[in-house]
């Protein structure tokens, strides 16, 4: 390592390696505050400290280290704070616009049928468009060109499909909202992605306005992705979106049990554009210059040593482009120029230094970057190899006779060249395992038990097998080579899917496993792994073992205080509703929230992630008030994963959701009762079983009983029935939470039942600023008229209520205080208007 000084005589150990990970690590911080600082105050502080430094001058040389991290903090607090700026005017939310748009991705098509290349008609394309400009005579607010939309397209038909490609201008009236999403403790922050990418607004094209106008195609990246994805599936071989995934980093086109069979076996990293697909294009690429270098040489008698290392570089920087530039794609190229440049200029860099660097420019690319799912699995399976395999170090003099000792003689008995080939590929599998284990737990809540088993196959036979022939199809698209080259890649892809089918019915793989929520606890873990991942010989490494004992702790039978008392939460589904309520003994869904038109699930987004985070490992009752789409849409996603021992519904509707499963099923009729674990429901409607279970008014109504804590959960009933519950219950005791009927339309919430039920709490579950317009106004007023509680999902995010044994009072905590500077202030205090809040 570089020094840059000398003090005392003594090496300094504070060289660009330390100085890169200082910008990261300080970028990071500021991205973690809940607040973002004024720009004076930050400043201010930085100058405290140097001068502070300034006063010792023992410690002046750590000015250098303060400038690294003034750096870092500085572009983090101007990056956020622009990106926060250039958003659409909450004001401005859910208002129309005609503007000029050039598409600047690749747009990610669905079909109705939900084949997204077998359908003729698309049910919809998503798509970022750069604004362009406004036409003058719209009389409508204008949006600054250069702006960047997120956008769908819905029921887009056959003739304009076509047309709609990356780098392709239109002329498109949108409706505009402020980048929001759904926001849960455990599932992914649709609001944080979308200020990631500097998004101004979300919206969707609504022809009915006006007549979208194509403008023209145009040329660069994105035409040219969707150039060759289309003649990629136009292809006459098998697994065509596996082909496109794997060269193009296009994943549209997979279906759901090829996604879920990846993350089961641990493999969904063969998919991610990293090392080995840009590491196998500089090598090829260095191959190729260096005979083009020798023919030159051979006929001008000066051979042009930098021509391969330039086609290198120029190479992967455009594979790279062309595979979109994920996170893991944009580590893998800049240690890679880092390793080329290196190897030309005869300067020995070590992996570390070209690591750091790589953390530096991605954060500084994108200062977000850290809260991505991608950026934890990348880096950390990185530096979990660099650890691993990374020699011990003298930490002071080392006499020559025992520094000059080789390996042979060292170690007399040398192992065959063959096994210690086989060792290294298992010790690599081993801590890229144990490097993903916590980041796997924190994101998915869980781990592949059989991943490295599988990866020891799978690895080797995509980087040998399909990825060099895919990339020689890729070259030779046109000719019959080409063909036979994407035929063979097709026929080996499916085999692979075919033998991680078969591994993943006889071995197991996929184990529930939720990070600790205590920050100290995961601290602890994280050290636990950090000191197994160290060389061999490292004093105490095996003691890592004992600090991973959190991470395990929910595997272990243990009584663990998290467990413990009675828990709700009303989850952020947007205009729906989805309810998960647990104790030490059971646990429960009422309702599964909405599935959109595109195809996201709110069962499988966000149910799922959060039971999986409650560790749960079964399911014991699912409840479904009644089948509309924005209660029952999400029940799928949920049965996927958790088979529940009871399911409950209105009428009929209950044998229809279960279907051919084996799942034992029971209508939810007035007067019974259900004791699930220790926790007593009691239904209070519908008052019979001869119901379709579709109308708002069959909805199951449920008192749910812990202790001496009482919840009132009600679907879409109407003030029709709410009176017929006052009439059956005449003495009803107070509730401590009421889920408010119909999402608080103005429909139900009567003064009747709020006589009632007589709720301290009442949670509305609604969407921001939905065109519904829920909770209505007057409804709210009538809670508030009452000394009701009054809680929003669409202002808070989820509400999650705990009470403890002996203690009458509720803990709450609102998703939407969590610390996210992005949250804060996001919010217009009404919570009517238009617009939608989920991402769909």
């Amino acid at each position: 390592m570089p020094y840059l000084w000398r003090v005392s005589g003594e090496k300094q150990l504070w060289g660009p390696t330390l100085l890169l990970w200082l910008f990261s690590l300080s970028i990071i911080g500021l991205g973690c505050l809940p607040e973002l600082p004024e720009t004076g105050l930050l400043l201010g502080a930085y100058v405290a400290l140097a001068l502070v430094l300034l006063i010792w001058p023992r410690y002046r040389p750590a000015l250098i280290l303060l400038a690294a991290s003034l750096a870092g903090a500085g572009w983090g607090l101007w990056s956020n704070q622009k990106a926060l700026q250039q958003r659409l005017p909450i004001e401005r939310h859910g208002s129309d616009h005609l503007l000029r748009v050039q598409i600047v991705s690749l747009p990610e098509i669905r079909s109705s049928t939900g084949d997204q290349w077998g359908g003729s008609v698309a049910g919809s394309v998503r798509f970022q468009a750069v604004v362009l400009g406004t036409p003058a005579d719209t009389g409508r607010s204008p949006v600054a060109a250069g702006s960047l939309l997120y956008l769908t397209w819905y029921r887009v038909d056959a003739d304009t499909l076509p047309r709609l490609r990356g780098d392709s201008r239109w002329l498109l009236p949108v409706r505009l909202m402020r980048p929001r999403g759904s926001v849960n403790p455990h599932s992914f922050d649709f609001e944080q992605w979308l200020l990631q990418r500097g998004i101004y607004a979300t919206g969707y094209v609504r022809p009915g306005d006006a007549t979208p106008l194509w403008l023209g195609r145009g040329t660069g990246i994105a035409s040219l992705r969707g150039v060759l994805r289309d003649r990629l599936h136009a292809l006459p071989v098998g697994r065509t979106a596996l082909i496109s995934a794997l060269l193009l980093g296009d994943r549209s086109g997979l279906v759901q049990a090829d996604r879920d069979l990846l993350k089961r076996t641990g493999t969904a990293h063969l998919l991610a554009i990293s090392g080995l697909h840009v590491g196998m294009v500089a090598g090829f690429l260095l191959l190729f210059g260096h005979g083009i270098a020798r023919g030159v040489g051979i006929l001008t008698g000066t051979t042009p040593a930098v021509l391969p290392v330039v086609l290198a570089l120029a190479g992967t920087l455009i594979y790279t482009l062309l595979a979109g530039a994920p996170l893991s794609a944009q580590r893998a190229l800049v240690m890679t120029w880092v390793l080329l440049l290196g190897w030309h200029w005869r300067r020995r860099i070590g992996a570390g230094i070209a690591f750091a660097l790589a953390l530096a420019l991605v954060l500084a690319l994108q200062p977000l970057a850290f809260y991505a799912v991608g950026f934890w699995l990348s880096f950390s399976a990185v530096a979990a190899l660099l650890l691993g395999f990374r020699g011990r170090l003298a930490l002071g003099p080392v006499p020559v006779s025992t520094a000059q000792v080789s390996e042979a003689e060292a170690y007399p008995a040398m192992q065959p060249l063959w096994l210690t080939h086989i060792l290294q590929l298992l010790r690599s599998q081993w801590l890229v395992a144990l490097g993903l284990i916590l980041p796997s737990a924190v994101f998915f809540s869980g781990f592949s038990a059989g991943g490295m088993l599988f990866n020891l196959v799978a690895i080797p036979w995509l980087g040998v097998l399909i990825l060099p022939v895919l990339m020689l199809g890729a070259l030779l698209m046109e000719t019959a080579l080409g063909l036979l080259c994407f035929r063979f890649a097709g026929w080996q892809l499916d085999l692979l899917i075919r033998c991680l089918e078969t591994v993943d019915r006889l071995l197991p793989s996929w184990q529930t496993l939720a990070a600790p929520h205590d920050p100290v606890l995961l601290a602890v873990a994280a050290l636990g792994v950090l000191v197994l991942l160290l060389p061999r010989g490292w004093p105490g490494r095996k003691l890592g073992w004992l600090f991973l004992l959190p991470l395990l702790q929910p595997l272990l039978p243990l009584s663990m205080p998290e467990r413990q008392g009675f828990h709700f939460t009303a989850l952020d589904v947007g205009q729906g509703l989805a309810l998960v309520f647990y104790s030490s003994q059971a646990h429960v869904v009422y309702d599964a929230g909405p599935l959109s038109s595109t195809g996201w699930n709110a069962g499988s987004a966000i149910v799922v992630p959060h039971l999986a985070a409650a560790r749960a490992t079964t399911l014991d009752a699912l409840i479904v008030s009644h089948g509309d789409r924005d209660h029952a849409g999400g029940v799928q996603g949920v049965l996927k994963t958790f088979l529940p021992e009871r399911l409950f519904a209105p009428g009929r509707l209950v044998f229809k959701l279960a279907g051919n499963s084996s799942v034992p099923t029971e209508p939810c009729v007035a007067g019974r009762s259900v004791s699930i674990g220790d926790i007593t429901i009691d239904w209070l409607w519908p008052q019979g079983e001869a119901l379709s279970g579709t109308e708002n008014d069959h909805s199951c109504v449920a008192l749910v009983q812990w202790r001496e804590v009482r919840l009132l959960l009600t679907g879409d009933i109407s003030s029709a029935v709410e009176s017929h519950l006052q009439q059956r219950y005449p003495d009803f005791p107070p509730v401590d939470l009421l889920v408010a009927p119909h999402h608080g339309s103005r429909t139900s919430s009567s003064t009747s039942l709020l006589v009632w039920s007589k709720p301290k709490r009442v949670v509305f579950s609604a969407g921001f600023r939905h065109h519904f317009g829920h909770p209505h106004a007057e409804v709210v007023e009538r809670y508030r008229t009452m000394g009701t509680q009054i809680f929003n999902t669409a202002q808070s995010g989820a509400v999650a209520f705990t009470w403890r044994e002996g203690i009458g009072q509720p803990q709450v905590n609102l998703a939407r205080s969590a610390a996210r500077f992005w949250y804060a202030g996001h919010s217009d205090g009404t919570g009517h208007g238009r617009g939608l809040s989920r991402r769909e």
